[in-house]
């Protein structure tokens, strides 16, 4: 999917090139962000593993079957369940640690994928 996003790219970039300077300004705007996400896919699908087993640390959970999306999606829809019902300050200070971590990880797949390039 990585390697699609970014040749989908340069098609974009080029699509238009009579429309006017908006056209073309949003035409590379958008062909920059298809070749950074195609460049970062695999870093990103790589780490999702490790996001999911920080939250579900934080969150004192078990992970579940059904694929690393699925269990990042439930992981992330308890943290948000939990940031809303827990008066445990504790629990609320580890949740917000884990997810400083994960954005941690974010960051760094999407700083690995420009360098990819």
């Amino acid at each position: 999917m990585g390697a699609l996003l970014k040749a989908a790219a340069d098609p974009v970039a080029t699509q238009n090139p009579q429309g006017d300077d908006v056209d073309r300004f949003h035409a590379q705007r958008v062909a920059q962000m298809l070749e950074r996400i195609g460049g970062a896919w695999p870093y990103l699908w790589a780490t999702l593993g490790q996001e999911n087993e920080i939250l579900a640390d934080a969150l004192g959970v078990e992970p579940e079957d059904g694929g690393p999306l699925a269990e990042n999606r439930r992981l992330l829809e308890l943290a948000e369940h939990t940031m809303a019902t827990t008066d445990d300050v504790d629990a609320r200070r580890r949740l917000r640690t884990a997810l400083a971590e994960a954005a941690h990880l974010q960051r760094a797949a999407l700083r690995a994928g420009r360098q990819a390039r």
